[in-house]
């Protein structure tokens, strides 16, 4: 039995809100990335079984701006398909505003996905709590537990520095 298989995540999107999720996509297509600032990134991965490119519009959680991180969660878990394509190839390139790269990536331990996320937190408490929320996860709040649940929401570092394009 998987991680995946022993906890419950919100199913993947469908219909009008698998739309406008993927709206931020064809604004970055479009040359448009700058209306999100550090906020969002277009992945582009590889498919572990097609072998097909795929863009993924990702929300960030944590720039880094003295190492130059970007760092995203899964939100369904470790089942995502950009995240188990990632895992399979590493990523092609990552778009953050207009500007593209083909970045390193850098899986976080669940100690350092907590700290990281503990960071988010005191940062952005209401959008944390939603944000937990909408992924189907809580914690109790101690250290130990959000080592746990981070445990459930794999997150990725990508770094490097960028090339304009």
């Amino acid at each position: 039995m998987g991680i995946s298989d022993k906890f419950s995540f919100r199913q993947k999107p469908t219909g009008v809100f698998k739309w406008f999720l993927k709206m931020p996509g064809y604004l970055f297509r479009a040359k448009l990335g700058f209306v999100f600032g550090d906020r969002f990134m277009l992945l582009t991965h590889t498919g572990r079984k097609s072998g097909n490119a795929f863009r993924t519009p990702l929300e960030i959680v944590v720039y880094d701006e003295e190492t130059g991180e970007y760092i995203v969660c899964s939100g369904t878990g470790p089942r995502a398909d950009w995240y188990r394509n990632i895992t399979a190839s590493p990523a092609v390139s990552i778009q953050v505003r207009n500007k593209v790269w083909a970045p390193e990536q850098t899986f976080l331990d669940p100690e350092a996905a907590a700290e990281r996320f503990a960071s988010y937190e005191r940062e952005h408490p209401k959008t944390a709590a939603r944000l937990l929320d909408s992924m189907g996860q809580s914690y109790d709040g101690s250290d130990a537990d959000r080592v746990r649940m981070m445990a459930n929401i794999p997150m990725v570092s990508f770094s490097s520095a960028p090339r304009s394009d």
